[in-house]
């Protein structure tokens, strides 16, 4: 099943292993895709993946995260590049589809990227990002689902095959769906849906019903009053009469971004080129890493294979829309029997197409195959510099960095 076409809406996939939006770093100071990340995505579509989701790209400048090379779908001045990355994965004739993945940070960001106020369903502070945000009033709402759907059409413009709506991660929309964060007492407060709802909706009538629209959700972001897979399943169920191709299950929030990827905890490289501590004096590191570091490992979860399928198969129990199964899948033999138990209908991953782009080709070859990837996390830890997205694990030729297997078991890694 892994190497077998796939329906997904209206467009045809040419397998079932396909790549997991993850941050790549490689725009320029306005946003505009590099041609470095055509290569990038052209090197995947060549290595066999059936269909690549781009990192998150936000849809304003009031929605853009902290890190300083993301790329942005904000204007329509973006499309020629949008469209020269578009034309790099197809001219490696292999069929790979491409989604663009749309997002708004909401209060997962800081002014400084935003360039003023920070948005927000309330002004609960991120004790991450550590930003007082602005609750939004239903015109800055309305200004927003607007913002998305505007992008949806520039995406579709641009060549791409569909969009993935980013309702994951602790980013805005996912923050409207938490009854932790939503506490609001308008109608936006009394169908935490409402704004996903309104976006498909947008969605769906400009770019009409042959454009697939994938949604992303955290089945679980490990708050006592936030979203669990019984919530999140919910939700999706609710998601049926909304014209949804896919749904890709996944986890966590930015708030303790480690249980979103889980395995090492590079802290030095924190230190070095994270925004929030890079700055902070040597006493203030050597504190943290005393009195804080030491209660943030205990909430740390391990790393398991397939870590997010428990929470699959909960969702599969209340709809029939496909699921897109991300986290931690590594080995050949974990998909194919993924697949063939129903958990999900299509495998993402992310870690180690960085570090093999050619592993779906691999896999094809040898059905007892897994990915090298040792989950160091330097490639995570890094979206943060302003490094391009790489592997940091020995054996790479590139200056920076370096992970192997020893280092993951350092005191700095999980």
């Amino acid at each position: 099943m892994l190497f077998s076409p796939y329906q997904i809406g209206a467009v045809r996939a040419p397998n079932r292993l396909w790549r997991a939006a993850t941050y790549e770093g490689l725009a320029d100071a306005a946003g505009h895709p590099t041609r470095e990340l055509g290569d990038l995505y052209a090197h995947l579509a060549a290595g066999g993946v059936g269909a690549i989701i781009t990192g998150f790209c936000y849809v304003s400048r009031a929605g853009r995260a902290m890190q300083p090379r993301q790329c942005g779908i904000d204007a329509d001045e973006k499309i020629a590049a949008w469209q020269q990355v578009v034309s790099a994965v197809r001219s490696q004739g292999r069929g790979t589809l491409l989604f663009m993945q749309i997002a708004h940070a909401g209060r997962q960001t800081i002014a400084a990227a935003t360039g003023g106020q920070v948005l927000a369903p309330t002004q609960k502070v991120s004790p991450y990002f550590r930003s007082r945000p602005v609750a939004m009033d239903d015109e800055q709402l309305r200004a927003a689902i607007g913002e998305f759907v505007a992008a949806a059409v520039r995406a579709r413009r641009a060549g791409f095959d569909g969009i993935e709506l980013h309702a994951a991660h602790g980013y805005l929309i996912h923050q409207f769906l938490s009854p932790h964060l939503n506490d609001r007492r308008d109608s936006w407060g009394a169908d935490r849906l409402a704004l996903l709802r309104e976006i498909l909706r947008g969605v769906r009538a400009a770019c009409g019903p042959d454009f697939p629209v994938l949604v992303k959700l955290s089945a679980g972001d490990f708050h006592p009053e936030g979203v669990d897979a019984h919530l999140a399943a919910a939700y999706a169920a609710s998601l049926g009469d909304l014209g949804v191709a896919a749904i890709e299950v996944s986890c966590g929030t930015m708030d303790l971004a480690m249980n979103i990827f889980r395995g090492g905890l590079p802290v030095q490289q924190v230190f070095e080129h994270n925004l929030l501590f890079r700055d902070r004096p040597h006493w203030q590191r050597a504190l943290w890493r005393r009195l804080a570091l030491p209660r943030l490992r205990r909430r740390l979860l391990p790393f398991t294979e397939a870590y997010n399928r428990a929470a699959s198969r909960v969702i599969r129990e209340r709809t029939p829309i496909p699921l897109i199964l991300v986290g931690g899948v590594r080995s050949r033999a974990t998909m194919d029997e993924i697949l063939a138990a129903h958990d999900a209908d299509v495998i993402a991953l992310g870690r180690p197409l960085i570090r093999e782009p050619h592993l779906a080709d691999r896999l094809l070859d040898d059905p007892t195959g897994r990915s090298t990837c040792v989950n160091c996390n330097l490639c995570a830890v890094m979206c943060d510099s302003t490094h391009g997205l790489r592997c940091y694990h020995k054996g790479d030729s590139t200056a920076g960095p370096r992970c192997d297997e020893k280092e993951n078991r350092h005191e700095d890694a999980d």
